[in-house]
């Protein structure tokens, strides 16, 4: 009777293991897609970012004459920027993108070298991008967005182009990154964002009206801290 008891007993304690094991692994699989809650829809991010451009000038005219072999160089900038997520699933996120706008001077380059800095002026994209992100729920979470933004120009002041002046501009935007947490609710952030765009600068040069078509194709290097909530 005693070894009959123990058997039971044991058989009785092994389908509860398997239960308990079975109702675990349950839990911890979240289905794909699977909305999250109130208190982790929202991440904020506080960025350093290296603003590092390519740049091309075309189609240059001085008082409606084609000037040869003009061109322009920018210098790379860096500055102080943020992005705002909203969490829709696990994986699927929007995100807003913005800073403090950088500085920059428009120096003529090539057969323009002479003129110096053409103009000065502050600018900024914001982006609204959408987010997929990887292994949402772990240590290490990749991400990947596509968006659009548009190019603010803030401050146009002249150099040797007097009245010069750089028009907005929308652009398609891409993105790569990856979060790592460092404790409940904080990651660290490192990602490239790639927002090409062309534009018109203009302005004046001893009275003749100047035009010029710029091609501009900024890789924005961001690196900080984001904490959800």
């Amino acid at each position: 009777m005693i070894i009959v008891a123990r058997k039971i007993a044991r058989a009785r304690a092994a389908r509860l293991l398997g239960l308990a094991l079975g109702s675990s692994f349950c839990l911890a699989q979240p289905a794909q897609g699977e909305e999250v809650s109130d208190s982790d829809q929202w991440t904020v991010t506080l960025n350093v970012t290296q603003a590092i451009l390519g740049e091309e000038a075309s189609d240059v005219t001085v008082a409606g004459n084609p000037l040869p072999d003009a061109g322009v160089r920018i210098g790379d900038a860096t500055t102080v920027t943020a992005d705002i997520g909203y969490s829709i699933t696990r994986d699927i996120a929007a995100n807003l993108f913005f800073g403090v706008p950088a500085s920059a001077k428009i120096v003529g380059a090539c057969s323009v070298e002479s003129l110096g800095t053409l103009g000065e002026t502050r600018y900024g994209p914001v982006i609204l991008s959408a987010q997929y992100h990887f292994n949402s729920q772990g240590v290490v979470r990749p991400y990947v967005g596509l968006g659009v933004g548009r190019i603010v120009f803030f401050g146009k002041d002249d150099g040797a182009l007097s009245d010069f002046d750089i028009e907005d501009r929308w652009a398609p935007a891409g993105q790569a990154g990856v979060r790592v947490r460092v404790a409940d609710g904080l990651m660290l952030n490192a990602d490239a964002r790639y927002v090409p765009f062309s534009t018109v600068a203009e302005g004046a040069l001893g009275g003749a009206p100047v035009s010029a078509r710029l091609r501009i194709r900024p890789i924005l290097a961001n690196v900080g801290i984001a904490y959800r909530f």
